[in-house]
């Protein structure tokens, strides 16, 4: 795997870094593989049950680098080098994903581990983008929000117009992605884009922290299933939720995790739940 973004495993949960710190991570050319080819491996490692995504250095990301800017600017887009949503990439194909969904920019969404997001400093562009798409998000004192889609003459990007209402309302959404304004910390957890704030030294461990709660303490298939009611629910009625609840409910009161639930709660252990 290439150095420019890295995967590691730390007890059961795999992390990922976006590793250019000299350039506040900014995704360029070659970080759109690398990173295609972290989000499959921590999705296809069954010992990383939950998955941390964060940046080196002083920036999570500072958005796209401004010599693929430069270049798409050049061309007017001709060289664009992404596939579309729906056209599954080639790091995808065979996974089984949502083709929508399993791309560089949302694949948080496909997946049906959690993903944290560790916003340690400048999240701008589509890094802003990324971000909205984990689950759940920490950021340190020093993070920095912004789209800054309208200043570079163009739209909100990879599906965030969709997300962003439903994250922090449809008149906060039109406030950020419209003006491109730069929020911190303090305005993001206010508003409730992120869940936590931390010192920048103590982001990472808390984020891994609470991955790893979830990843020992909850059954992995359950999460899925929570995870995917909650992206269905953007788009159902209350009545079609709470019948798919009803069913899933029946099917889970037959699986080996739900008597492995109640077993090792009784017997105050904790809990051996199966693998995706």
């Amino acid at each position: 795997m290439s150095d420019i973004v890295r995967f590691e495993v730390i007890d059961r949960v795999g992390v990922i870094t976006l590793n250019r710190p000299d350039k506040l991570n900014a995704l360029d050319d070659a970080m759109h593989p690398a990173l295609d080819e972290a989000w499959v491996a921590a999705h296809t490692d069954p010992s990383a049950r939950a998955i941390v995504l964060t940046g080196a250095g002083r920036g999570f990301c500072a958005g796209a680098d401004l010599t693929r800017l430069d270049r798409f600017a050049a061309s007017r887009g001709s060289d664009f080098d992404l596939p579309a949503p729906g056209v599954a990439g080639a790091a995808y194909r065979g996974l089984g994903l949502d083709p929508d969904l399993a791309t560089t920019y949302t694949f948080p969404l496909a997946t049906p581990k959690p993903v944290i997001g560790a916003i340690n400093g400048a999240c701008i562009g589509i890094a802003f983008a990324i971000a909205m798409t984990c689950d759940v998000r920490f950021a340190s004192t020093t993070a920095r929000f912004g789209a800054a889609f309208p200043q570079r003459g163009i739209h909100a990007e990879a599906g965030i117009a969709w997300l962003l209402p439903r994250i922090v309302g449809r008149t906060l959404a039109a406030d950020l992605l419209m003006s491109g304004r730069v929020i911190g910390a303090d305005e993001a957890l206010r508003i409730g884009m992120v869940s936590r704030i931390e010192e920048p030294d103590a982001l990472l461990d808390a984020a891994i922290g609470y991955a790893r709660e979830i990843a020992i303490n909850s059954a992995p298939q359950a999460v899925a299933i929570i995870k995917q009611q909650l992206f269905d629910g953007c788009t159902e009625s209350f009545g079609d939720a709470a019948r798919k609840a009803h069913d899933l409910l029946l099917e889970r009161f037959a699986s080996d995790d739900f008597v492995e639930g109640i077993a090792s709660f009784r017997e105050k252990r904790p809990p051996r739940f199966a693998d995706l």
